[in-house]
């Protein structure tokens, strides 16, 4: 796949704007900063294209570790890839809508069934599988934190960033008209 210049241009915007998102991530604003993040990961993919998205959804939580320093991640490196197909699992969702040019008719169903399987995804093989063989180390409050902040909050911000998505890329798609 050829990524042309300004589909390179837009993806480094969008991965310094999800830096600024994590910038300001406190525990207790983890599904807004969660749902700004996917609907970064979603403008995206249906702006660029899917290499595009694959690129944001891979940077997205290394950069997010960096800046955070998350002790669960820390402890257990072992996430971070399925956080990575999590957040590709809900832009082939976006993608396969967008490709078939169907997006404004199908785009909400479709991202809500993404955020399910984003969810579905990170759930099974983080805390069914991960944790419990990798994260035995943890203390037993972080482990609960970590069930839940990668199985029901990412429900919530897989949401939350589907909703400001369906809101958004009608307006953004109709600029991108309007400046062709």
């Amino acid at each position: 796949m050829k990524m042309r210049t300004r589909t390179i241009t837009v993806t480094a915007i969008m991965v310094a704007l999800c830096v600024v998102v994590q910038l300001f991530k406190n525990p207790g604003t983890i599904p807004i900063t969660g749902g700004l993040i996917n609907l970064i990961l979603i403008i995206d993919t249906l702006y660029c294209g899917l290499l595009s998205g694959i690129i944001l959804s891979a940077v997205a939580p290394i950069t997010s570790f960096i800046i955070t320093q998350s002790p669960i991640i820390a402890s257990v490196p072992m996430i971070l890839p399925f956080i990575m197909i999590g957040n590709i699992v809900i832009i082939l969702f976006a993608w396969a809508v967008r490709y078939k040019k169907l997006e404004l008719n199908l785009l909400p169903a479709s991202l809500v069934a993404g955020s399910f399987a984003k969810w579905a995804v990170m759930t099974l093989f983080i805390v069914k599988w991960v944790l419990p063989s990798f994260g035995l180390d943890l203390a037993p409050k972080m482990y609960k934190l970590a069930v839940v902040t990668y199985s029901t909050t990412q429900l919530y911000a897989a949401l939350f960033g589907t909703a400001l998505a369906c809101i958004i890329w009608p307006i953004v798609r109709l600029g991108i008209k309007r400046n062709r």
